[in-house]
């Protein structure tokens, strides 16, 4: 308690801020699917593509959105993505048409983009280096809370069936806006600008000449596949198949579980990477998200459902919480910026995911599990060889240069 007491008050704003946010967002988004299919009657290939909008919008942004906070500020990014995200959910609660919310949902990746960078560039502009790890671990839970708590919410205020809790998460990002906007003008910070900035060319570069961390960047996509039909396929076979009863009550269950289950398997998990290798642990991870997708598949009862929730949790914390560290142990000191920035390419997953799993949930009919979900284990799977490969070209290239010193300096002996 001491140790938050201490913090800056902007960091204290942005992490109340972002369990209010997450919670409004929890609220709402991931009963979205639901709502488009039973509410609008979306064809499941068409909410797969307004899901994957906003992923493919977000990927594309994330090239710009921390030059963005260097050149004009955290303030103002911060201020332009609430303004953005409130406009969003209100239009959300008025439309009808595919269009309308295949343009809105892009919108919404646009202003993710914007405004997640400087919220965590805020983060690390005011916390010193030694707390920064505890300051970002307290913002991973209480998302995580907002997660367990939000579900229960929506299902009070019938989310899924109404578009009214888009007008609550619109309250939200109003309210957040203004508490920002009072935050900065109560305790101003000098604000540094032309940092380094990550750019495609960059981007491009770096993936043709680290072939290792480029192999690893590609199983990590597919691992991200595989974990974004929690949040598109998933939803929309409960509401439709006959096989499960209270498909939206169980998918809100679902949600909660998994929350409950980050937040008690994060440290332990976190142990298990750092004692193993991040590598290891994202392999495993891409190995138990594939598991839990087939278990879907076969679960004809709501405890197994449940059981594959918790399987397909413990793999997604096995590959989300050792990605930064990945990154970082491949990244060279001066290109820092580039390796992370190419890590935002992981996003691919998240945007082709959804599209797929509309597809086979279109081709299969919501009776049929087995196809659907078995096919997306199956391609979640296709991450692992690329992982194994990675390891084993970074290994070799690391024993080559352990070895370089020592041959150089046999060299100069000889010559001597």
């Amino acid at each position: 308690m001491q140790r938050i007491r201490q913090l800056h008050p902007l960091t204290l704003g942005v992490l109340f801020g972002t369990f209010f946010s997450r919670l409004g967002t929890f609220i709402t988004m991931p009963f979205f699917a639901i709502y488009m299919t039973t509410v609008l009657k979306f064809d499941p290939v068409d909410v797969g593509w307004v899901l994957s909008i906003s992923a493919i919008a977000s990927l594309v942004m994330s090239f710009i959105g921390g030059t963005l906070s260097d050149r004009y500020g955290r303030r103002a990014m911060m201020l332009a993505g609430t303004i953005g995200f409130a406009v969003v959910f209100i239009a959300l609660a008025q439309v009808e048409t595919f269009w309308a919310f295949f343009t809105l949902s892009a919108l919404n990746g646009v202003c993710r983009s914007i405004f997640e960078p400087s919220a965590r560039a805020l983060i690390s502009d005011t916390t010193d280096e030694a707390n920064r790890l505890f300051v970002f671990n307290i913002r991973y839970a209480m998302i995580n809370i907002a997660a367990a708590i939000g579900p229960g919410i929506a299902l009070l205020l019938s989310a899924g069936n109404t578009s009214a809790t888009f007008y609550i998460t619109a309250f939200v990002y109003i309210v957040y806006g203004v508490m920002i906007g009072i935050l900065f003008k109560r305790h101003p910070i000098t604000e540094t600008h032309g940092g380094k900035k990550v750019s495609f060319g960059a981007t491009v570069r770096l993936l043709r000449t680290d072939i290792a961390f480029t192999l690893a960047l590609a199983g990590i996509i597919f691992g991200v596949f595989g974990y974004s039909q929690f949040n598109s396929t998933l939803p929309q076979f409960l509401t439709e198949t006959s096989l499960l009863e209270g498909g939206k009550t169980l998918y809100a269950i679902l949600i909660t579980i998994n929350a409950i289950t980050v937040l008690i398997v994060q440290y332990p998990i976190m142990k298990f990477g750092v004692k193993t290798s991040p590598l290891v642990s994202i392999t495993t991870g891409i190995a138990t998200v594939a598991i839990g997708l087939f278990i879907m598949g076969n679960a004809n009862a709501i405890w197994l459902m449940i059981v594959a929730m918790f399987i397909f949790t413990c793999g997604e914390v096995m590959m989300f919480t050792m990605t930064d560290i990945l990154t970082d142990r491949f990244a060279k000191p001066e290109l820092r910026g580039s390796y992370f920035g190419a890590m935002g390419l992981t996003s691919i997953g998240q945007s082709i995911g959804p599209i797929a799993g509309g597809h086979l949930l279109s081709l299969y009919g919501a009776d049929r599990p087995l196809p659907i979900f078995g096919m997306l284990a199956g391609l979640t799977l296709f991450g692992i060889p690329l992982l194994l490969l990675s390891q084993r070209i970074h290994r070799a290239s690391t024993i080559e240069e352990l070895e370089e010193p020592v041959k150089l300096s046999n060299d100069s002996q000889q010559n001597a």
